[in-house]
């Protein structure tokens, strides 16, 4: 399996002489005028104004063209990829992440082993080293390659932008590469990363960046009443896991507030005796990606130490088919004590939520956000460019959608009320687990019995946490959405 690859990133007051290494020139180009960076002068200048001006390229967002250059005597030529950055009026933080991503995929790809990236003055240097990080990840990792041949980018240096401090391009390296360690984990095959493996590598983590850690194994969980998570658990070989990791910052006390991210960690969903149909059904090895954001923005927070304690659960299983599957019309019992309808054995990420959510207040939350890709319902209604947020609070509903418009994983209020409690009424139990379209309501209004009283936000990131397609600054599989908001969600509160 190949090793994911770091990348050093400064910030240049002029383009260097010509380098001779495999260095490639990034310029980044508006659609509107003046259309090239201010600090791009000279032959260079005027050579990408030509070939803009004669609309060769647009400077569409998403796009790239490699050119070449004289680069002085000895009829040298110097490589240069003239980037898309759409619209000037539109150019911000986000659409600077997404240039960068797609100029080191295009850097990366034509074997350069360094980036010089003329940018606009008004550029968001954090954004874009971040963006940079983002688009150096590949999943190809179990593919068989030879090392020594395959593209190593090694240096990005931003040119024109101004200076930036070393906080925020370390802040922008780490955050990107603790969402980079949760994709992987939501690529990672469920054959390779059942529950029990799931949690190795949570406790992995938690040693190398110092955090505490607790991992419950099935006798425990049964011992402590998560019927939730056992019952969605019990039809498979492999034993569910409640995976719980905690940051606490130096001189925290048992009164400040806890920050709790449950994450929904469903390692494979072949969706139970309700089996879902085959097209696709290898995407639910990514069922899990609430899971993998809730830790990979733990992995981050311990490396940035703001004063705020965090704590981390998910909840783990596999949703599998066999003779001890839990059937429709079965009834778990929760950790909180109530009891829950299963009538769906597809409708399984509720079921673990409502354990995993019930778990972090016993812990001592104060605040809590959850994550999962719980329903198709909230890509009917959002798409892929939005996260479905619920809420049972104002104020907490409104830090979350700030902090996601900041990190670029904008998201967008959905209704949770009674209003909808007819969905999750059930005749012989306190709810049940399935009743219909809006779906995504009446997960969420379920999930909400279960906060009660704490402040609470359910993202649904289930059209969010997987690229169907490759795009310029990704590969196709999971995006790694949730980790980038939460952590800026607790960086706010510095």
């Amino acid at each position: 399996m190949s090793e994911q690859k770091s990348l050093s990133v400064e910030v240049g007051a002029a383009l260097p002489a010509a380098d001779g290494a495999g260095g490639v020139v990034g310029v980044g180009v508006f659609t509107d005028g003046p259309r090239v960076p201010e600090a791009l002068d000279g032959d260079l200048r005027e050579l990408c104004e030509r070939v803009t001006g004669e609309g060769e390229f647009e400077g569409e967002e998403g796009t790239t063209l490699l050119i070449h250059a004289p680069a002085g005597e000895g009829g040298t030529l110097r490589r240069v990829l003239l980037v898309g950055l759409g619209a000037r009026a539109e150019f911000d933080a986000a659409a600077a992440r997404r240039a960068a991503g797609a100029a080191v995929r295009a850097a990366k790809s034509g074997r350069a082993g360094t980036l010089h990236f003329v940018v606009p003055s008004s550029t968001d240097v954090r954004a874009l080293a971040e963006g940079a990080h983002l688009g150096l990840y590949e999943n190809g990792f179990y593919q068989k390659k030879d090392e020594e041949d395959s593209p190593r980018l090694e240096r990005l240096t931003v040119i024109g932008a101004g200076e930036s401090s070393v906080e925020k391009l370390e802040r922008a390296r780490v955050v990107a590469e603790s969402a980079n360690w949760a994709r992987r984990l939501a690529d990672e095959p469920g054959l390779s990363l059942p529950p029990r493996e799931f949690a190795r590598r949570a406790a992995e983590m938690a040693e190398e960046f110092g955090l505490k850690v607790e991992s419950l194994g099935v006798e425990e969980i049964r011992a402590k009443g998560m019927g939730g998570l056992l019952g969605v658990g019990q039809g498979s070989e492999e034993p569910p896991a409640l995976i719980a990791v905690r940051y606490e910052p130096s001189g925290a006390k048992e009164d400040d507030e806890l920050y709790a991210f449950v994450g929904k960690g469903i390692t494979f969903d072949t969706g139970g005796i309700s089996i879902k149909h085959g097209l696709d059904m290898y995407e639910m090895k990514s069922d899990m990606a609430g899971g993998a954001a809730a830790l990979g923005a733990v992995r981050a927070i311990a490396q940035l130490k703001p004063n705020c304690r965090v704590l981390a659960v998910v909840p783990a299983a596999e949703n599998m088919p066999s003779g001890k599957s839990i059937k429709p019309g079965d009834i778990v019992r929760t950790f909180a004590g109530r009891t829950i309808e299963c009538v769906d054995t597809d409708a399984e990420g509720r079921l673990v939520l409502v354990d995993g959510i019930a778990y972090a207040r016993h812990l001592g939350a104060t605040r809590i956000v959850d994550l999962a890709t719980l329903t198709g319902s909230i890509i009917v209604a959002l798409g892929s460019h939005r996260a479905g947020l619920f809420s049972n609070e104002d104020e907490w509903a409104r830090q979350v959608l700030e902090a996601s418009e900041r990190a670029g994983e904008p998201a967008w209020r959905m209704p949770v009320s009674d209003d909808y409690k007819k969905r999750i009424e059930s005749m012989i139990a306190d709810y049940k687990n399935y009743g219909g379209r809006p779906d995504a309501t009446a997960a969420a209004l379920l999930l909400s019995k279960f906060a009660g009283e704490t402040p609470w936000v359910h993202l649904d990131i289930a059209g969010t946490a997987w690229h169907d397609a490759p795009t310029p600054y990704a590969p196709k599989g999971a995006s790694g959405a949730g980790v980038r908001t939460l952590v800026e969600l607790v960086l706010s509160e510095e």
